[in-house]
């Protein structure tokens, strides 16, 4: 079991540094998450796998590691497809999982 962990941590490691090697971003590459916040009303989250959690003051967002946790007031959910998620209100903080 250490060594498929092992494993999979250096072909992770080795898709970073190809990315960073053929300049390309890492989202593109790896399906890694990417977050664009325009000013305080409006989160696009990118590369996600699901709502875990769904209110008007938090959000909680999965990601392929980890997560992203939205929180603010009148924080509603716009638009929702297989790779992003258009979220807006007043947003007050985000926290990385």
């Amino acid at each position: 079991m250490k060594k498929e962990v092992a494993a999979l941590k250096r072909l992770r490691e080795l898709g970073e540094d190809l990315a960073d090697r053929l300049e390309l971003p890492e989202e593109a590459l790896l399906g890694a998450a990417k977050l664009t916040l325009t000013a305080n009303r409006r989160a696009l989250i990118e590369n996600h796998c699901g709502i875990e959690e769904y209110g008007p003051e938090e959000i909680r967002v999965r990601l392929k590691r980890g997560g992203i946790v939205l929180r603010g007031s009148d924080l509603r959910l716009e638009a929702m497809n297989r790779e992003e998620l258009l979220i807006c209100g007043k947003l007050q903080s985000v926290e990385w999982e």
